[in-house]
């Protein structure tokens, strides 16, 4: 999947973000139009492959639609997924803007459930306002070439109240016109390194919240769960199913005991930067034979029927 950092400001300051502080202090000329066009012009995109917009926020480029424009182009069938906290689309004209173009994935980060849970993440006031008005606009106008993913960043801020949050969704949106809701188990990288104490959290501690939610009625009213960032060895059975391998090869590590286990063809693996806050002790190989139902796909390994 091509990534490319279309920008590297941004309108929030979330406490765990994955990119270092001094990031947005940095030039933004690299990022300017020309230089990205100069970039990306003679890169070879596979067909199938979905052209990744991160930053920053990528959605307040001086000449972000244009840029869209220019990716779609120059690449008319690979999907287009952005990044986004949501808050540029609170403008109507904007969305309407974007929302001219197909084949588009909006990741929509959404961190509370209400202005101060979220915005207690962000650090940006008036930011739970903007993203939620924004992400209505998104469903009222986008058409059926384009999905919404809406994500949710586990970290010590967030995982007592999941079920709260994704309550709130559904009872806020028509939930029907949401692809997917994505719970992303933090990474301890950037501001969340800096940030450890605030936002560190162990796959241990997320486990009870993660089985309490998969109990909740309302889990059935959306049409897809998904876990990213997850080992497989980390969560119950009955979830694996639900987990996905989101992260490069190169951002994750096997222990010495991973080699006997006999799921290991199915896990993402250990993000690298995880075992060095939280030590080892919570992978554990799997011995016993599991018939596994295996999916086609890479990136979904495990098929829902699985459990």
């Amino acid at each position: 999947m091509p990534d490319v950092a279309l920008w590297n400001k941004c309108n929030n300051h979330c406490v765990m973000c994955t990119n270092p502080f001094s990031f947005q202090l940095e030039d933004s000329l690299p990022y300017s139009s020309d230089n990205i066009k100069q970039r990306w012009g003679n890169v070879k995109i596979k067909k199938n492959d979905t052209i990744a917009f991160t930053g920053g926020e990528p959605t307040i480029h001086p000449d972000f639609l244009n840029l869209v424009i220019w990716f779609r182009e120059k690449h008319p069938f690979n999907k287009i997924s952005i990044a986004s906290n949501g808050r540029r689309f609170f403008y109507k004209n904007f969305t309407k803007q974007l929302l001219k173009i197909n084949n588009l994935l909006i990741e929509i980060a959404i961190h509370g459930y209400d202005s101060k849970t979220h915005d207690a993440v962000t650090r940006a006031t008036g930011s739970f306002e903007q993203t939620i008005n924004g992400l209505h606009n998104i469903l009222k106008y986008k058409n059926s070439s384009q999905d919404v993913e809406i994500r949710i960043i586990i970290t010590k801020l967030t995982y007592k109240h999941l079920d709260k949050i994704i309550e709130f969704l559904i009872k806020e949106f028509p939930i029907e016109e949401i692809r997917d809701i994505a719970l992303i188990f933090m990474e301890f990288e950037g501001q969340a390194k800096d940030n450890i104490n605030a936002v560190g959290i162990s796959y241990r501690q997320v486990n009870k919240y993660l089985t309490k939610l998969m109990n909740k009625p309302f889990i059935g009213e959306l049409n897809e769960l998904r876990l990213y960032h997850f080992p497989l060895c980390v969560l119950p059975k009955s979830l694996w199913s639900f987990a996905w391998r989101t992260l490069r090869g190169e951002e994750v590590i096997f222990l010495p005991q991973c080699k006997n286990c006999i799921v290991k063809k199915y896990c993402l693996g250990i993000h690298r930067d995880y075992i060095s806050y939280k030590g080892v002790k919570e992978f554990k190989p799997f011995a016993k034979k599991i018939k596994i139902k295996s999916n086609k796909s890479f990136y979904k390994p495990i098929d829902y029927s699985f459990y």
